[in-house]
């Protein structure tokens, strides 16, 4: 009979499991690192849309204060 030659040596499998998980665990550390970097990225990009519509606010509330009794006159 042909022998079967394995690509992994079953004597190292055990080996390959662990190494294999190490690295899943790894990537999974580095998908959540990413997803907090978003996560906060996003929040940080809310905020400023929120400040500058504030900004926006004020200035057509002081525009329109400023332009009302001249057009009375």
């Amino acid at each position: 009979m042909a022998e079967i030659k394995h690509m992994i040596e079953p004597e190292r499998l055990g080996l390959w499991v662990a190494v294999t998980f190490v690295i899943a665990l790894l990537a999974l550390v580095v998908s959540l690192i990413g997803f907090n970097a978003s996560k906060n990225l996003m929040y940080m990009t809310q905020t400023e849309v929120l400040l500058l519509n504030k900004k926006i606010e004020t200035l057509h509330s002081t525009s329109n204060s400023v332009k009302a009794p001249t057009q009375q006159e």
